[in-house]
């Protein structure tokens, strides 16, 4: 087992079929008895971690852990179910926060696992924007996002929004992290910019060497600080100023009758 508490390969899964077998076995594989679903799971996370989405399919599981793939669908309803506990499968291997009495670094903590997460599996992250909620890890990670919100004084009625905001904002910056955008620009991309018009891409052009020179995790905490401020901003903004309720009841007070 992993340090993740998942088995690290299924590939040995299977019956031991004498020569006689051999043929039936293959138009219709059986599996090792014992095989349950938390099983199956395990080798579908393995094979979606190694081969992507592309290459997997519940055909090709049954096929190599040696169950009929109807077996697979029994489990789990659907190939969208077992994709979805696949994803937060993937999330339970990174680190979680737990709510605490500091909403700014509960949403940090937040990030930072789910960066962790699409450096982990880079394969399956997209995943994670399929799906609502993936399950049991997922809900977990929410709930440190809300709290965190209402903690900083979101209503709840922006805080669903918000929240949702800041997972559309942290997976895109992860995927695209993950696929090679945020990286310094290489010879190519710098000679694309500078045969820009400077006329018409100044702050383009400007920014020449910085994004050459960039800084990828400093990048990504000014990013997660920026949208922190701005749930802080916008609550201050909306908040009551002190004395104002005091102040309308002195003037009624004082007023003429």
């Amino acid at each position: 087992m992993s340090e993740y508490g998942y088995a690290e390969d299924f590939i040995g899964y299977g019956v031991e079929l004498s020569t006689q077998t051999a043929r039936k076995a293959a138009s219709r594989p059986r599996g090792r008895r014992g095989l349950d679903r938390n099983a199956i799971l395990d080798a579908a996370f393995d094979m979606m971690s190694h081969v992507g989405e592309v290459g997997f399919s519940v055909r090709k599981l049954g096929s190599r852990i040696g169950v009929d793939p109807m077996t697979v669908l029994h489990h789990f309803g659907s190939k969208d179910e077992l994709l979805r506990e696949i994803a937060d499968r993937a999330l339970a291997t990174v680190e979680l926060p737990l709510p605490s009495a500091d909403w700014r670094a509960d949403l940090r903590k937040v990030a930072v696992a789910y960066r962790d997460l699409a450096h982990r599996h880079p394969r399956l992250f997209h995943l994670h924007f399929r799906f609502h909620a993936t399950g049991p890890a997922d809900h977990a990670s929410s709930e440190v996002v809300y709290r965190a919100l209402r903690s900083a004084g979101v209503s709840d009625a922006e805080a669903a929004g918000l929240g949702l905001a800041f997972y559309a904002f942290i997976l895109g910056y992860a995927l695209a992290e993950a696929e090679g955008l945020l990286r310094p620009i290489s010879d190519e991309d710098e000679a694309e910019l500078l045969a820009l018009d400077p006329l018409s891409c100044p702050a383009t052009q400007a920014l020449i060497p910085a994004f050459k020179a960039l800084d990828r995790d400093a990048a990504f905490d000014a990013s997660v600080d920026a949208f922190v401020d701005g749930v802080s901003c916008r609550c201050k903004a909306h908040a009551p100023r002190r004395g104002s309720r005091m102040h309308g009841s002195r003037q009624r007070v004082g007023s003429p009758r």
